[in-house]
């Protein structure tokens, strides 16, 4: 019996006491299936995660150039050079220069796109027309330094011209001309309503253009001319809702 227990002690008893390997692991399937799970999970969050910081990238660059602009009106007015005052009607190429006085620009280019300023671009939803107006129009345009592109369509002084058909994307309100913003300049995606917006010009300086009617609808399935005042006036949106 001494014997025994002796030999139980030293070759039973510490194999009783070790944790099973059989318990701890995962089999090849289990772990396969896991890695699946996870890549699912990612593939469906992961680009929509990405493309609302994109969005906000897209809006928080939008609100800076639109104070920008804001902010080199009254620079002109206070050197009493403002656009208003010393261009004559439809001058686009006047307006573009004025501006151009007071911005830090790298190009300043005449013509369609694609050019040094500006890439072929379409409207949300791949519409290339709003109206009589088509986003790739040759109006005088420039580049600046921070990479932001502008466009430039001058009406007239007494913000009244009521013939051209630009002036229903302000509603009701008549304006004296207009710019087309592209947040990135020729950087992708190049489509209103993401990174292109557009600005109406006052006689004392620039606000959002939108639609009158179902702002928001235009912004998720038309043009995307409203976004210009949804992301200033709500601070952005998500292009995926319904």
């Amino acid at each position: 019996m001494k014997s025994n227990y002796k030999k139980c002690l030293v070759s039973v008893c510490p194999n009783a006491l070790l944790p099973s390997k059989k318990i701890l692991a995962f089999t090849l399937a289990e772990v396969l299936i896991t890695l699946g799970i996870i890549g699912i999970v990612a593939a469906m969050t992961i680009p929509t995660l990405m493309s609302k910081i994109q969005e906000k990238r897209y809006t928080t660059q939008y609100k800076k150039i639109f104070s920008e602009l804001n902010q080199t009106m009254k620079m002109l007015e206070n050197d009493e050079s403002s656009p208003i005052t010393m261009c004559k009607s439809f001058d686009d190429t006047c307006f573009r220069d004025q501006f151009a006085t007071k911005m830090k620009i790298s190009h300043s280019c005449n013509g369609a796109p694609p050019n040094k300023c500006l890439a072929t671009s379409t409207f949300l939803n791949n519409q290339v027309r709003y109206y009589k107006m088509n986003v790739n129009d040759g109006w005088p345009s420039l580049v600046t330094l921070s990479g932001y592109s502008v466009k430039f369509r001058y009406h007239r002084a007494d913000c009244n011209f009521v013939e051209d058909a630009e002036t229903a994307w302000a509603g009701t309100l008549r304006n004296c001309g207009w710019v087309q913003v592209d947040t990135n300049g020729l950087n992708a995606p190049n489509i209103v309503g993401k990174d292109i917006f557009f600005l109406a010009f006052m006689q004392d300086g620039f606000i959002p253009y939108y639609e009158t009617d179902n702002k928001i609808n235009d912004c998720y399935k038309g043009t995307g001319i409203s976004c210009a005042s949804i992301r200033i006036n709500n601070g952005g949106m998500h292009f995926s809702d319904p």
